[in-house]
């Protein structure tokens, strides 16, 4: 048995950790590449790659793939916005594993299936958590069906109180792991297995029945029915200030008035307020969040270029616009001639008909800094349409 002491000196310094995604199998028993089925919108790789978005302790994925399909995958994973490095997979699960772990640096590595797409933040957490305090975090919940063991000279049912089913995350101290990676001597279809072939009892941590891994045919019938599609309502409101020397562009539309809005970038409120409309629906935060006035980049861009960012950006978080209504609120100058172009514009951002598009212009009679013709606002209220995860 391993020694406490061991156990001490191999245990995580710190709660920084690095994701280890197996992706490095043929799914024979599905028939077709099931990490490229649709889940959401999205390829469900890419739907399990953005669980681990947004944790401040995750540093990176590593994602071991067969190595003459690396090019292919770093394509369809430039934009789903989280460091990643991708590795050459090897012959068996456990050795795809290994590769990745050798390019780990970080204290403690969370083993994950590519094909489960549905853990949640919590369980990220608590795996990471126990990790820490265990050195091992094993997700596993208790087994639901009487299981009965047969060879060929005996046959029972052992209790099933005492019964789990394992899942991933798996995580653990990487200095551990790889420690007993060099001591196996055999080929585990299982990481925590490698921690039981040196002695080690791993620690089970409570994970959860949806947590479910796509492996055969009759499993996409789960994953239909464990996703809803869900509709959201976004409101956005935007203001922007009237001065001489700039351009008025609304809707993507240069207007031609004797002063333009001021802003970072070409200020186009109308578009602004939508954009916040779409983001505000995802829960994705606002348009200064992800365009802050603060990276030059963004200098005087063309808002139909950040609309069709914040469409992929939605579309990376399983949603897509269905309809918006938007209201510009100016005294001058008159925008009826243009609505019609406006409309054409968001409707191509959007991939949306035009018929799904609406553009209103009114005044306030004369009151306020938009009556007294000192800015523009708009207001937009969206509706949009995306995958949610039940429970």
């Amino acid at each position: 048995m391993i020694s406490e002491t061991f156990l001490r000196e191999h245990m995580a310094a710190s709660k920084a950790a690095e994701v280890i995604l197996a992706c490095g199998g043929k799914s024979l028993r599905m028939g077709e590449n099931k990490l490229l089925i649709d889940c959401g919108g999205i390829p469900l790789i890419k739907r399990t790659c953005l669980s681990f978005r947004g944790i401040e302790e995750i540093k990176r994925l590593i994602i071991a793939v067969p190595e003459g399909d690396i090019p292919f995958y770093d394509e369809l994973m430039s934009d789903i916005g989280i460091s990643y490095l991708l590795v050459a997979g090897g012959k068996t699960r456990q050795e795809s594993i290994h590769n990745a772990v050798l390019m780990a640096k970080e204290d403690i590595i969370i083993i994950h299936d590519g094909a489960r797409p549905f853990l949640s933040r919590e369980l990220i957490l608590r795996s990471l958590e126990d990790a820490y305090r265990y050195g091992s975090s094993v997700a596993c919940v208790p087994a639901k069906d009487t299981i009965r063991y047969c060879d060929s000279e005996s046959s029972y049912c052992p209790k099933r109180e005492n019964l789990y089913t394992v899942q991933t995350p798996q995580s653990f101290s990487r200095r551990l792991y790889l420690y007993a990676a060099g001591m196996a001597e055999e080929s585990f279809t299982d990481d925590a297995q490698l921690l039981d072939s040196i002695g080690i009892k791993p620690h089970l941590t409570k994970g959860e029945y949806s947590n479910i891994k796509i492996t055969t045919p009759e499993d996409l019938m789960y994953l239909k029915n464990y996703s809803r599609e869900e509709l959201r309502v976004g409101h956005g409101y935007d203001v922007h200030r009237l001065v001489k020397g700039r351009e008025l562009i609304l809707g993507g539309v240069k207007i031609p008035y004797e002063k333009g809005l001021l802003g970072h970038s070409d200020a186009d409120v109308l578009l602004h307020a939508l954009m916040d409309a779409l983001l505000g629906a995802a829960a994705l935060g606002d348009i200064g969040k992800h365009f802050p006035d603060s990276d030059p980049s963004y200098s005087g861009i063309s808002s139909m270029t950040l609309l069709e960012k914040v469409y992929d950006l939605l579309a990376l978080a399983g949603y897509k616009p269905s309809n918006a209504d938007i209201t510009v609120i100016a005294q001058e100058p008159k925008l009826a001639g243009y609505i019609q172009k406006m409309r054409d514009n968001i409707s191509l951002a959007l991939g949306l008909d035009r018929d799904r598009i609406s553009v209103k212009a009114t005044t306030e009679e004369g009151l306020g800094f938009t009556g007294n013709k000192e800015g523009i606002a708009a207001h937009a209220v969206v509706t949009i349409k995306g995958v949610a995860k039940r429970g």
